[in-house]
């Protein structure tokens, strides 16, 4: 999949390819078809929160919306080809 990929405080993203596991048991694969960039990933951008703990890289865009396509084995209140 390709992800926006924060390297470095007050650098531009990198739009990269990534790999990702299957889901956790606990957890859904979600196809993304639109993401946005909220306050709180600009907040990573510029370095503001980047003294928090939260280590770089990191793929930026939480803010999504696409089609579950894999779900983990304890999931049950959603299935392949929903909406997410």
């Amino acid at each position: 999949m390709r992800a926006a990929v924060l390297y470095e405080a007050n650098t531009l993203l990198k739009i990269e390819e990534v790999s990702l596991d299957p889901p956790n048991d606990d957890e859904v694969l979600v196809r993304v078809t639109a993401t946005g960039a909220c306050h709180s990933d600009y907040h990573f951008m510029d370095g503001t929160w980047n003294g928090a703990g939260f280590p770089l890289p990191m793929i930026l865009g939480h803010e999504a919306a696409g089609t579950v396509e894999q779900i983990g084995a304890r999931v049950r209140t959603t299935k392949p080809g929903d909406q997410a």
